[in-house]
């Protein structure tokens, strides 16, 4: 991504983003669409309320969009929490082919940054926003806060990367993908991290669930392949179960990322640390999150136990190893 890569005025006027914010109808939430522009940031200053709660500003992955069963799903708990909850909307812009999708991340998050700057000028403060990218989105987020600095010398209280996008990205210099620098508090979950995601540790706080490559999928006791797609969407699936249930995703730290692989961090007193809106940011560093197979996923203090066979435990319910006739 060394080329030049720009969005041209008619894209620019296409981009929209989507605002929920908390409400007392039946639906739960208040939804409406304003341009991603100055004058969106007055639309969006005038349906939400920053001086009542926090901000979420969401940007999902590639062939994603706003209305995708799985967006609504990881908002909605924010939205009930009484976050305002903005979604950048990134269909049809990154329905391209992957290469162009990964090279337009950096403009749509220079926008973006733009966009939230505007916002802070008509009443939001950083201490109450939060960023939130999943895949692609990960790094539009990055890009985004770090704009925001740019203009304003502010940073976000919080930046979360959801499997942050590895192909086109993990050659790239740490400056030029998602990291720490853009947040006061910046947290990342690794679940496919040889395949569409990301194996680098750059954030303050950095859960490798399983390992962080291949997630378990077991349905009574018949083992599903959960493979690169599979592995890499469940980290939206963790977040939003740990909104639900934050204090269940219990993590202990590891020395590094190839430790972390093979869940080779049992030795000693390990640190703890829970995956979610409660994270404690004041103990970074690598933790191995384990898992069960099937839904809900988390287990509580059950997760910081050894496990005979470490990120392959789950395994054992259908190879069982002992003497067998067939």
């Amino acid at each position: 991504m060394i080329k030049n890569t720009t969005l041209s005025e008619k894209t620019k006027d296409s981009l929209r983003v989507v605002l929920l914010k908390p409400s007392d109808s039946w639906l739960g939430s208040n939804e409406k669409v304003c341009p991603l522009s100055m004058g969106g940031a007055a639309c969006a200053a005038k349906h939400l309320s920053f001086k009542k709660g926090k901000t979420l500003v969401f940007i999902s992955g590639y062939l994603d969009a706003s209305f995708s069963p799985i967006v609504r799903a990881v908002a909605i708990p924010y939205v009930k929490r009484g976050y305002n909850v903005i979604i950048m909307e990134i269909y049809p812009v990154l329905h391209r082919s992957y290469p162009i999708a990964a090279r337009l991340t950096k403009p749509l998050g220079k926008l973006l940054g733009d966009f939230i700057a505007h916002l802070t000028h008509k009443g939001l403060h950083p201490d109450k926003l939060e960023l939130l990218g999943g895949s692609l989105g990960a790094h539009i987020a990055y890009y985004a806060a770090m704009r925001y600095h740019k203009l304003t010398h502010l940073k976000p209280a919080r930046l979360t990367g959801l499997d942050p996008a590895g192909p086109c990205f993990r050659t790239l210099p740490r400056s030029e993908r998602f990291n720490s620098d853009a947040a006061h508090r910046v947290d990342a979950i690794h679940t496919n991290i040889d395949g569409f995601g990301l194996a680098d540790a750059d954030a303050d706080v950095d859960f490798y669930v399983n390992g962080g490559e291949f997630q378990p999928a077991m349905v009574f006791d018949h083992l599903l392949p959960c493979l690169q797609f599979c592995s890499h969407v469940r980290s939206a699936i963790y977040w939003f179960i740990s909104h639900y249930e934050p204090t269940k995703f219990l993590g202990f730290k590891c020395p590094s990322v190839q430790a972390v692989r093979h869940g080779h961090c049992y030795h000693g007193e390990n640190e703890v640390n829970v995956l979610g809106p409660n994270t404690n940011f004041s103990r970074p560093g690598i933790y191995y999150l384990a898992t069960t197979a099937s839904m809900p996923y988390y287990m509580g203090s059950d997760g910081l136990k050894e496990r005979k066979r470490g990120v392959n435990n789950y395994l054992y319910r259908i190879t069982d190893d002992e003497d067998i006739v067939v």
